[in-house]
């Protein structure tokens, strides 16, 4: 078994995880000696129930059988396929022509090819399993494998297979069914193994499940006119290699009669997706475990429709301190008032056709516990109707409008956050960052909140900010991490801004604020931690600040990105009464913190 089959099976079984309710059908398997009872394969799917962490609990997401991906060959049914005459016909299955009609439950062994067939299932509450040994099928205005009835279907691919499955003309309809992908199912689908599937959908999706699409492993390389994967109930990837080109969405879930469904769960894979809607789409909860993800949406970044100028330097990944290094005992503040009753844009964007191009978007909270994510995306590279937990991951974000954006509370708890191209980086109707290192380019805000508070607990940031670097519109409260912010050089905006001064607190932690005097506001008396502000009265250029102890110790040593004209510092070494020497660009000035 390998590494990661093992940590699945761990994962699966050890832990409740977070998730929707199905009511429907579970998982399917061949008559194998690993067969899973019916019993077995009802688990927790079915019997959620909401956690107080807002995600649902149930007990897995996959059957044992889901997980096995393996079939028995003693007993299965092999039907080999040829433009010349298919064979294979027994009791269970039916021949007419180029089509196979599976009728009964069982194992069926697929391999050959059809320039113009088609696999029906028609087998009213039967499980089926489908197994593809070096399969090529063409059906060029229907689906190539058409489930019409059965409780689920599993589709296997046979260790060392490439199979391939298209479609090449529009879709017409053969019964009541709106059939428009290459793998069509109206039930629940599994699709599972280690060999390969290549789908080419020239007018339709790629995959499509009315009820709940789940995929286990192998490799798949899909291109479709519409989405790529789609499951009305839920989209639930244990493990696979995945190369997604869709003209709609990469991965699509959406269910419009059961707002408790039309989720997307992934565990763990590798995915590269091209599309030009957005790269995940969930009507519901999109959550995240593991896996690696690369995401190009709607053509990037560069296919932005927001409109504005850019007041940042050295492009992406220019925030850092020099050399990458974060600075030694930095802290500071800064602020600048925004009128009053201003509220967070809803994040709608779409393209000019009406198409939403976010690289991933949930309907409903979204959870992202690990991972490595590579995102390039017109609209939002993450970003939900809801709440964002971020735990921990590795994300890379470039992004025509926000880096990650949440309509209500936007969560950090861990991890690694770049942003290197933004309109806003990170924004939310309320942000609270207790960890991670997260790194923010951003044309506007580099962290913004619509109204309610922010809160900046622990953690590495760095902002290098057009707009405000960080802008609350409600309450702000600092009470640790490292925070560094090179802010706007112009007097419209400021380093630091909150509603009011009688929000704002320092209360621990280093804050390094650089940006315009016109503006700045100093913290609340009422902080636990001392506050400097030095207004220079001319613009600095960038290069190294340096704040002295009266002894000649260096408190924060910092290098600037940007042109200022104000310093804002607040470290646990500044003390009450002390006096302290400001270094900016050779000149010095000296400061008395009171």
């Amino acid at each position: 078994m390998s590494y990661r089959r093992k940590k699945l099976l761990a994962l699966f079984f050890a832990m409740a995880l977070s998730m929707t309710a199905v009511a429907g059908c579970t998982g399917i398997k061949s008559s194998t000696g690993n067969v899973v009872s019916s019993e077995t394969e009802t688990n927790a799917e079915e019997t959620s129930a909401q956690s107080e962490a807002g995600t649902f609990s149930s007990a897995d997401m996959f059957t044992e059988r889901d997980l096995a991906g393996t079939y028995e060959e003693s007993g299965a049914v092999y039907v080999t396929l040829s433009d010349d005459g298919i064979a294979g016909e027994t009791d269970g299955v039916v021949i007419d022509g180029q089509m196979v009609t599976i009728t009964a439950e069982g194992t069926y062994i697929f391999s050959g090819t059809l320039s113009e067939g088609q696999i029906v299932v028609d087998a009213d509450n039967a499980k089926v399993q489908i197994v593809f040994d070096n399969v090529d099928i063409t059906c060029a205005s229907s689906a190539a494998v058409y489930v019409k009835s059965a409780e689920k279907v599993f589709v296997t691919l046979a260790e060392g297979s490439q199979n391939t499955l298209r479609n090449t003309d529009e879709y017409v309809a053969i019964d009541d069914n709106n059939i428009d992908a290459v793998i069509f199912a109206k039930s629940d689908l599994t699709l599972n193994g280690t060999g390969s599937l290549t789908i080419i959908s020239a007018e339709g999706h790629g995959i499509v499940s009315k009820d709940d699409l789940k995929i286990i492993g192998g490799t798949y390389d899909i291109t479709a006119a519409g989405h790529a994967l789609s499951g009305k109930d839920s989209v639930r990837i244990a493990d696979g290699t995945f190369i997604l080109t869709a003209e709609k969405d990469g991965i699509h879930a959406e269910n419009a009669d059961d707002e408790e469904k039309g989720y997307i769960y992934i565990a763990d894979g590798d995915f590269t997706i091209t599309s030009d809607g957005d790269g995940m789409d969930a009507s519901n909860i999109v959550q995240i475990e593991d896996g690696t993800f690369d995401i190009t949406a709607g053509g990037g970044a560069a296919n932005s429709l927001k409109t504005h100028e850019s007041d940042v330097p050295g492009g992406p990944g220019g925030g850092m301190p020099q050399n990458g290094r974060k600075p030694d005992g930095e802290d500071m503040p800064e602020m600048g008032e925004k009128p009053d009753g201003e509220n967070m844009p809803q994040d709608t964007t779409t393209d000019e056709s009406g198409t939403s191009t976010k690289g991933i978007k949930a309907g409903g909270g979204m959870y992202l516990n690990g991972g490595t994510y590579q995102i390039d995306s017109a609209d939002d590279s993450i970003h939900s109707n809801a709440n964002i937990t971020i735990a921990d991951g590795t994300y890379t974000l470039a992004t025509g409008d926000d880096g990650v954006h949440a309509d209500d509370a936007l969560i950090v708890n861990g991890g690694t956050i770049t942003v290197t191209e933004s309109y806003e980086g990170l924004e939310g109707l309320a942000v609270t960052i207790n960890d991670g290192t997260i790194d923010i380019t951003a044309s506007d805000d580099g962290i913004n909140t619509a109204g309610e508070k922010m809160e900046l607990n622990g953690g590495y940031i760095h902002i290098l900010a057009g707009g405000d670097g960080v802008d609350s519109n409600g309450d702000l409260t600092i009470n640790g991490g490292e925070i560094y912010i090179d802010g706007p050089s112009d007097n419209g905006n400021s380093a630091i801004d909150y509603g009011d001064r009688s929000s704002a607190y320092v209360n621990g932690g280093t804050l390094v604020a650089i940006g315009s005097s016109g503006m700045a506001e100093v913290m609340s008396d009422s902080s636990k931690q001392k506050v400097l502000m030095v207004k220079l009265g001319e613009q600095m250029e960038a290069g190294n600040v340096v704040l002295t102890d009266s002894e000649g110790n260096v408190i924060v040593s910092y290098t600037a990105l940007k042109t200022y004209d104000c310093v804002i510092i607040s470290t646990a070494e500044v003390e009450s009464g002390a006096t302290y020497t400001l270094t900016t660009s050779g000149t010095t000035t000296e400061v008395t913190a009171e």
